[in-house]
């Protein structure tokens, strides 16, 4: 694919600096998306689509080896990747012989769970969601996501914290919604 990309952009020193961001970031972002999406194709369609979107803005990418640069690049891939993830949900569609099976009086299940809280965490604000990403989904510690967003490690552990009570509030929310 490289080549294609490489294809789009003008100048020796675009393409050299893309090829350079590519090659840095390629198995990273595979990482995050299938992470997310559990599927390595769409996975790969993730990193696809990222790479495109990432080449519309090159201009604006500062130091390839930059934490900045990975944060974003961490960033737009989960974004992608949610996307995605989001699409097949929508298109999911259930045997016929397994409706009988769904319907049922059971407590919710643990991927029920799971995502009702991924919607919750879609709703919090983007400063929080991205921390969350960093440190429970890439499992960054609060020292490297602090070097990654250039934040101090007590901001991160306050967005930490508010990220948490925040979603708490959401999930409570829903969950007194639901009940009524």
């Amino acid at each position: 694919m490289l080549p294609i990309y490489l294809a789009i952009l003008d100048g020796e020193k675009d393409k050299n600096r893309f090829e350079l961001l590519y090659v840095t970031y390629r198995k990273l972002m595979f990482y995050v998306a299938n992470r997310i999406l559990n599927d390595e194709r769409l996975a790969e369609d993730a990193v696809h689509q990222t790479f495109l979107k990432i080449l519309e803005n090159f201009d604006k990418v500062g130091e390839i080896s930059g934490h900045k640069t990975k944060s974003y690049i961490v960033t737009m891939v989960r974004n992608t990747a949610i996307n995605l993830y989001n699409q097949r949900k929508r298109r999911a569609t259930i045997p016929l012989e397994d409706v009988e099976y769904c319907i049922t009086t059971e407590p919710i299940s643990v991927a029920e769970d799971l995502d009702h809280l991924a919607r919750g965490v879609l709703k919090l604000p983007v400063i929080y969601k991205d921390v969350l990403a960093l440190k429970y989904v890439q499992e960054f510690s609060n020292d490297e996501i602090a070097k990654m967003l250039d934040i101090s490690e007590t901001a991160v552990r306050k967005r930490l914290e508010r990220a948490k009570r925040r979603l708490e509030e959401i999930l409570e929310k829903e969950r007194s919604t639901d009940g009524n």
